[in-house]
Formats: C-alpha cells, sequence, structure tokens
C-alpha cells in the first residue's frame, strides 16, 4: 500500500519532457496512465544513489534524436495526486509494483479503467502543475528529511 504522506519522485527529461523551461503534456504518456503504468520512486524504499544510478542509467541509452539531460525529479506526496478529483471521484490511483531490481517502484494509472484517450489527455493535465517544481535528487531528500 502507498501510503497518502509518502514522499514520491518522477524523474524528468529534457527534451523529452521539457520545452522552454516547462514540463509539457509528453511527460505524462497516455498509455502508461492507462496500461503501463506511469513510473514512480517511493522515497523511503530507494537511496539517493538508487535514484542517481536510474538516471545515469536511463541517460545512456542511445537516442535517436541526441543524447537527453536529466532536468531533476518532481517530489509530491501521494495524498496530492489522490486529491485530484472529477465530480467527487478521485482521477489516480497508485499502486505499489515494487521489483527485485527496483524496491522503491510505483505505478499511477487513471482510476476509471474505461478511460478513453481523449479523456486520458485531459486528466493528464491535471497532474502537470506537480511536476512543474524540479529539484536535484539531493534537494528532495533533504526535504524529505526535514519532513
Amino acid at each position: 500500500m502507498v501510503n497518502d504522506e509518502e514522499f514520491l519522485l518522477r524523474t524528468l527529461f529534457n527534451p523529452q519532457h521539457i520545452k522552454n523551461g516547462e514540463v509539457v503534456n509528453a511527460a505524462i504518456p497516455t498509455r502508461d496512465l492507462l496500461k503501463n503504468g506511469f513510473s514512480l520512486h517511493r522515497m523511503q524504499f530507494v537511496t539517493p544513489e538508487f535514484v542517481e544510478q536510474f538516471i545515469e542509467d536511463f541517460l545512456a541509452r542511445p537516442r535517436k534524436f541526441g543524447p537527453w539531460i536529466s532536468e531533476g525529479v518532481a517530489q509530491f506526496r501521494a495524498l496530492q495526486i489522490r486529491q485530484i478529483r472529477e465530480n467527487g471521484n478521485q482521477l489516480f490511483v497508485i499502486i505499489d509494483t515494487a521489483s527485485t531490481d527496483n524496491p522503491g517502484h510505483a505505478s499511477l494509472y487513471i482510476a476509471d479503467t474505461h478511460c478513453k484517450i481523449s479523456k486520458a489527455k485531459e486528466y493528464r493535465t491535471k497532474l502537470l502543475p506537480l511536476l512543474q517544481n524540479l529539484v536535484t535528487v539531493d534537494q528532495a531528500y533533504a526535504k524529505l528529511k526535514e519532513s
């Protein structure tokens, strides 16, 4: 169970997720929200070193149009996602999808399993504000210690 008070991280990369200094809709693929799961790190289960290594491994992948660079991480509590509602209904769910290789993995999905792509695109815009305040991994873990 992913608790409401847990801090979660989403890694973001340029140029795929950032345009003119802002996180764009492409940072939240509707396919992930509907089928694959939008990947998050559960901070209490992974170290800063783990997240940094994840970023390094991700950046090492060859890219068709040139290399990406890390823009840092967005940090938020699970409750902030669960509070996103429409007509009183919770729009998103967060599921613990930990594995041996990644003990702090969580996946975010649209709660409505019959959601159409057009509605998913609308819903992802409601997530976008949570991704706008990017910090370094070290800053995110420092904030975690303060709380």
